[in-house]
């Protein structure tokens, strides 16, 4: 079986308020990008076995989120079922703010209910997920959302948009971990909800919504900012870095000119194709 976990972008991201338990609250959207994703297979083997191809991806085996979901749903299911191999082709870059590790934690859930026939339920698989990394439940849902608590709270983004546009993801050669990218953030509340500020025409949204990560991660990176600059000029209608990463996208009405794009940083990983905004 092979299953293709796909990137996500964040269109808005609130930092409300620092909890007891050291997480903060979000307000936050999540959003499919089909085109770009992940390749994971699952297959049968003498011992439960990961292995991983593709760009690079640090730190040890054993931390890798995929791990993560093969040890909990061993946990779960015991000696049930035989045991399994993921392989995974990593084209989602890491540290980029595009859900490559949630969502192929995610698709590991989803390959081993399906392989082992344990019959778990979405909300099942979703409560697994959630314990792993905070929008891994997100990629379980089929449908964008708007997310609360630590990402792990979820709603259906209602549609009112119902539109097709052009978008371009930008990822320089920068890498920038959870934990720094909320080094030096300032909560605030009493802000409009984000899922009314996406009702608001996407004309709109480049005066109405940010994400709050751009605060101190630009000064700090003045690359991520050129980027953004680079794809308002090229004639994004909306244009943000998405999640706590490096990432930035632009929201087009139509296709981009490829000589407008080449005003962009040399070295950057770029992707673009369509994408259905609810």
């Amino acid at each position: 079986m092979i299953l293709f976990p796909p990137a996500k972008i964040n269109i808005g991201l609130q930092i409300l308020r620092k909890r007891a338990d050291g997480y903060h609250d979000l307000e936050l959207s999540f959003l499919e990008v089909p085109f770009l994703h992940d390749v994971l297979e699952i297959s049968k083997a003498e011992n439960d076995e990961f292995l991983c191809e593709g760009l690079p991806v640090p730190g040890r085996k054993e931390e890798n989120l995929v791990c993560k979901a093969m040890q909990a749903m061993r946990s779960l299911g015991g000696n049930e079922y035989p045991a399994c191999r993921l392989q995974l082709l990593k084209s989602i870059p890491m540290g980029s703010g595009l859900g490559g590790g949630s969502s192929d934690a995610a698709y590991a859930l989803k390959s081993i209910n399906e392989f082992a026939k344990l019959n778990l339920k979405v909300n099942d698989l979703s409560a697994i997920a959630s314990q792993i990394g905070s929008d891994c439940a997100f990629f379980l849902q089929g449908h964008a959302c708007i997310g609360y608590g630590r990402g792990e709270q979820l709603e259906k983004w209602n549609n009112c948009h119902r539109k097709r546009l052009h978008l371009v993801i930008v990822v320089p050669d920068v890498a920038i971990s959870t934990a720094d990218a909320y080094r030096g953030c300032r909560p605030a509340e009493g802000r409009p909800h984000l899922a009314e500020l996406l009702h608001e025409d996407i004309s709109d949204w480049k005066k109405l919504i940010e994400n709050d990560f751009e605060k101190t991660l630009f000064p700090r990176f003045p690359i991520l900012g050129q980027i953004r600059q680079c794809l308002y000029d090229a004639g994004a209608t909306y244009a943000s870095l998405s999640g706590s990463g490096s990432a930035i996208f632009g929201l087009f009405e139509q296709a981009t000119d490829p000589v407008a794009l080449q005003k962009l940083p040399s070295r950057c990983f770029i992707r673009e194709g369509s994408i259905a905004i609810p």
